[in-house]
């Protein structure tokens, strides 16, 4: 019988270390340049991180109280979860643009 716990423990493992990387690397860009595009790369790396949190602990208080409750805590996770990655995509973009026009 597979270990699958193991699995799903080693992916969200993975899955941190990528999102310290890159809050580490766009809060090296901020230091670098401070424009609007690195604030926003910035701001959506660390705010991946703390939504993915959040997520984690409101499912977690929601599953005590029912399974509808679980429900509905992973339907807001799956709104509220992309909201940093747009946020850095956006800073991405504009960087991008900045670049290219030097």
């Amino acid at each position: 019988m597979e270990n699958y716990e193991a699995y799903y423990m080693i992916g969200g493992g993975l899955t941190s270390l990528a999102k310290l990387i890159v809050v580490l690397a766009s809060g090296i860009l901020l230091a670098k340049q401070r424009n609007w595009g690195t604030i926003l790369m910035f701001l959506g790396s660390v705010l991946s991180i703390i939504f993915s949190l959040g997520t984690l602990l409101l499912t977690t208080f929601s599953a005590q109280t029912g399974p509808e409750s679980i429900v509905k805590a992973n339907a807001l996770g799956s709104i509220l979860n992309p909201l940093p990655y747009v946020l850095f995509a956006i800073g991405l973009l504009l960087f991008a643009a900045k670049q290219v026009k030097k």
